[in-house]
C-alpha cells in the first residue's frame, strides 16, 4: 500500500530528476556561486514579485529557520511563535543553540495570533532587560497542523509586528501546498510584500532536498540580515560546496518553459496535485465514519482515531500517530495523513477502504 507517512519519502519529480542529469557533468563554481543558482534566484525573484529580494539555497528547513532567526535577531533577542511550532516540537532546540530564546504563545493548533502575541510581549517587555526581548514574529504557512493561513490573518500579524517594530518570518516547508489549497486567498506575491523573511521549501515539494530563503532588504532588520547571512550559512556548515544542485532544482521548479496549461510552473503543479489527493483523502474517512481533528485543504490530514485502529494504519499506510488529549475522556489518538507528489487518486481509494474495514 502507498505511505502516508509524510511528503519527503520520495526522489524528486521527473521535470528535477532529467534537470540534474542534464546538467551532471557540468562543472561549476562551488558554493551556490554558479549559474544555476543565480538563475534560480532570478526566477523566484520574478514569481514573488520582488525584484530585489536576496535568494539563498540551504539544503533542510531546521537549518533555514537557525539561519533566518539568527539573522533576523540579537543574541539578546527571541521569535514570538506558537506553543506547536516546529522550533518549539522538532527541531531538538536548535534555535537555543543559537543563543536564541522561544517566547511560545499558548494558541491551539499552531496558529499564531496577533492578541496572544501581544501578551508574550507584553510580558517579556514588562521587566527590561531582566527578559528576552522578542523582536519577530515566526510561524509556518502550512501550521504543523496543516492550517492554512488567510490573508486576513496574515495580515492582522503583519499589522501588529509593525505596530511592535518586529520582524516577519514564515517557515515556508510546506509553502506550495499553503499556496496552492483550495479556495486559499494569501499569495507568494502578497508574503514576499509583507514579510522580511519567508522560506520555499524544496524538500517537502517534491525535490531531493533544499530549501530557497528570501529575505526582503526594506527594512533594517532585512537589510542587516542580508549582510549576516553568509556568516552564519558558513559557521552552521549549511554552505553546500555542490550547492549548485539546489540551483538545478529550484530553477528546473520555477521554469516558466515548463509551465502546464493553467501557467503553474513545477513547483506549484505538483503541490496542487498533492492537495487534490489530501481533500479527497479527507472526504473518504470522513464518509468511512472518522472525526477529523483539524479541517485543512492542505496535504496534512488529521483524523481522531482508536489506538488499535491507529496501530493498524501506520503498519498499513505509515500515518504517524500523536498523543493529544481526548476531550470525550475516549483515549483516542491522531492519525496523520500525508500525501505528495507521488499520491494518485487509487492510493487514496486504497487507504480508505482499508480504513473502512476498522470500523
Amino acid at each position: 500500500m502507498h505511505q502516508f507517512r509524510n511528503d519527503y519519502s520520495e526522489g524528486a519529480v521527473p521535470e528535477i530528476i532529467d534537470a540534474l542529469i542534464r546538467t551532471n557533468s557540468e562543472q561549476t563554481p562551488g558554493y551556490g556561486t554558479d549559474v544555476y543558482c543565480a538563475h534560480a534566484a532570478d526566477l523566484i525573484r520574478s514569481a514573488i514579485g520582488q525584484p530585489d529580494a536576496h535568494v539563498s539555497f540551504v539544503p533542510g528547513g531546521t537549518v533555514a529557520n537557525m539561519l533566518a532567526i539568527s539573522a533576523l535577531t540579537d543574541e539578546f533577542e527571541g521569535p514570538i511563535c506558537a506553543a506547536d511550532a516546529h522550533p518549539t516540537a522538532h527541531e531538538t532546540g536548535a534555535i537555543e543553540s543559537c543563543g536564541r530564546r522561544l517566547l511560545a504563545t499558548a494558541d491551539p493548533f499552531g496558529v499564531l495570533m496577533p492578541d496572544s502575541a501581544e501578551r508574550i510581549w507584553r510580558v517579556c517587555t514588562a521587566n527590561g532587560c531582566h527578559t528576552t526581548r522578542p523582536a519577530m514574529l515566526y510561524f509556518s504557512d502550512t501550521t504543523e497542523l496543516g492550517h492554512v493561513y488567510t490573508r486576513s490573518e496574515f495580515d492582522a500579524l503583519c499589522d501588529w509586528a509593525a505596530s511592535r517594530d518586529l520582524a516577519v518570518y514564515v517557515d515556508g516547508a510546506r509553502m506550495a501546498s499553503a499556496m496552492t489549497a483550495a479556495g486559499a486567498d494569501l499569495t507568494i506575491e502578497h508574503i514576499a510584500a509583507r514579510a522580511d523573511a519567508f522560506t520555499l521549501g524544496g524538500t517537502k515539494n517534491g525535490m531531493l532536498f533544499g530549501e530557497a530563503l528570501v529575505v526582503n532588504p526594506r527594512g533594517p532588520r532585512g537589510r542587516r540580515a542580508i549582510e549576516r547571512l553568509p556568516y552564519l550559512t558558513k559557521r552552521a556548515g549549511a554552505m553546500t560546496a555542490k550547492g549548485r544542485l539546489m540551483g538545478v532544482m529550484f530553477e528546473a521548479a520555477f521554469d516558466p518553459a515548463r509551465a502546464d496549461g493553467a501557467g503553474d510552473v513545477v513547483y506549484w503543479r505538483y503541490a496542487r496535485r498533492a492537495n487534490s489527493c489530501a481533500v479527497r483523502l479527507a472526504a473518504g474517512m470522513r464518509e468511512a465514519g472518522f472525526e477529523p481533528f483539524i479541517e485543512t485543504l492542505g496535504n496534512q490530514q488529521f483524523f481522531w482515531t482508536t489506538p488499535e485502529q491507529a496501530r493498524k494504519l501506520a503498519e498499513a499506510c505509515g500515518a504517524e500517530v500523536s498523543l493529544v488529549d481526548d476531550p470525550t475522556g475516549a483515549g483516542r489518538v491522531v492519525s496523520r495523513f500525508v500525501t505528495s507528489w507521488t499520491t494518485t487518486d487509487e492510493d487514496v481509494d486504497e487507504v480508505v477502504a482499508f480504513a473502512q474495514t476498522l470500523r
